[in-house]
C-alpha cells in the first residue's frame, strides 16, 4: 500500500469538456500576466508590427576607446555593445527570425534602435531573442 493513494475520477456529463491540464492553464498565464499591458509588457514597434513585448535590457559592455577633441574615439569596435532580450509571442512575430538578422524595435520614434540577432529561442509560444547593439 502506497503512502498517498490519488484517485482521479472525473464524472463529468457526456459531452461537456475535459478538466484543464496544467500546459492549457499555463498557455493561459502567459496571456493573462506575462503580456498583460497593465503589469509587465508594453507596445512597442518590432520590424513593422505594433505588439505587446518585454524588453530586457541585460548588460552594457563599454569599449576601450581614448580622447581625443574633447570627445571618445573609438573607430574599430564602437563605445559599446548592447545585449538585449527581446519576448515576443510567436502569433505577433510571425516565423522564427535567423540569427544575425537585423532586428528594428521602435521604427520611426525617437526611441528608434536596430539590433542584430544573437539566438532565437521559441517555447510555450513565446520567442526568446536576445540581440546585441553596437554604439558606434
Amino acid at each position: 500500500m502506497a503512502l498517498f493513494e490519488l484517485k482521479q475520477e472525473y464524472s463529468g456529463a457526456e459531452g461537456t469538456a475535459p478538466p484543464l491540464t496544467f500546459k492549457d492553464c499555463a498557455a493561459a498565464d502567459i496571456d493573462a500576466a506575462f503580456f498583460e499591458q497593465d503589469e509587465h509588457a508594453d507596445w512597442h514597434t518590432v520590424d513593422g508590427k505594433d505588439a505587446l513585448v518585454i524588453v530586457d535590457d541585460q548588460r552594457l559592455k563599454e569599449h576601450s576607446a581614448h580622447w581625443e577633441a574633447g570627445a571618445k574615439q573609438n573607430f574599430d569596435t564602437g563605445l559599446y555593445t548592447a545585449y538585449t532580450v527581446l519576448y515576443i509571442r510567436v502569433s505577433d512575430y510571425g516565423p522564427k527570425p535567423k540569427v544575425g538578422k537585423h532586428l528594428v524595435l521602435d521604427k520611426g520614434t525617437n526611441r528608434q534602435r536596430s539590433y542584430t540577432i544573437l539566438n532565437c529561442e521559441e517555447e510555450a509560444g513565446v520567442y526568446r531573442i536576445s540581440m546585441e547593439r553596437t554604439r558606434q
